[in-house]
């Protein structure tokens, strides 16, 4: 009985240490991305996109641990935030494999990314945004949970204006306002850590 417990426990609480890492891993990859622009040294782009890439994957897995609560709530848009979620990280896997490749066996990304690697980043953000778009409208439709519903459409409105401004002028220009959406993306994942971290301890979730 004791060990039952102990698993509830520990599988229950890891969609707040996900988005918690989520929002840490995010706040330092705005930090790397600042120093890489501004200072004088040639930093490696892994330096940023690890980071990043952590917290993405992270941010993912805690959406989806967030899935019985939402499905509970509306179940066709937790289904399908589920499945999109899903979608989200083996795009994100694959590009983050095509990162690592070009950095260790050859220059980098450097210039215009290539026509394979923009689909891949198109493909997450628009998975990624479908995903965070259902859990949220699932959330809302309670309002004790409905402040976890606001602050997921934080990331949402983050990553809907570096997809309209990448489609409106370039792929370029949509990726380059990460250098101030990760830092609000990042504090928006420590908030939802923090929101439920305190509704379970209320017996909300």
């Amino acid at each position: 009985m004791m060990n039952t417990h102990n698993t509830e426990h520990c599988t229950t609480h890891w969609d707040t240490r996900l988005f918690l890492i989520a929002g840490g891993c995010m706040l330092i990859n705005t930090v790397c991305l600042w120093m890489r622009h501004f200072s004088g040294y040639q930093m490696s782009l892994l330096w940023a996109a690890v980071p990043a890439i952590i917290a993405l994957g992270s941010c993912t897995f805690g959406v989806l641990k967030l899935y019985p609560k939402a499905v509970s709530q509306a179940r066709k848009l937790a289904i399908g935030g589920a499945c999109f979620a899903v979608i989200s990280l083996v795009s994100l896997v694959l590009a983050a494999m095509w990162i690592f490749v070009l950095s260790l066996f050859g220059e980098g990304i450097t210039g215009r990314p290539t026509s394979g690697f923009a689909i891949l980043i198109g493909i997450f953000m628009v998975s990624m945004v479908i995903s965070f778009v259902f859990n949220a409208m699932a959330f809302l439709m309670e309002r004790v949970t409905r402040h976890i519903g606001l602050l997921l459409l934080i990331p949402v409105s983050c990553w809907l204006l570096m997809l309209i401004v990448a489609c409106v002028k370039s792929f370029e220009a949509g990726l380059s306002l990460d250098f101030y959406t990760n830092g609000v993306i990042g504090v928006a994942f420590l908030l939802i850590s923090f929101v439920i971290t305190k509704q379970r301890s209320c017996g909300v979730l």
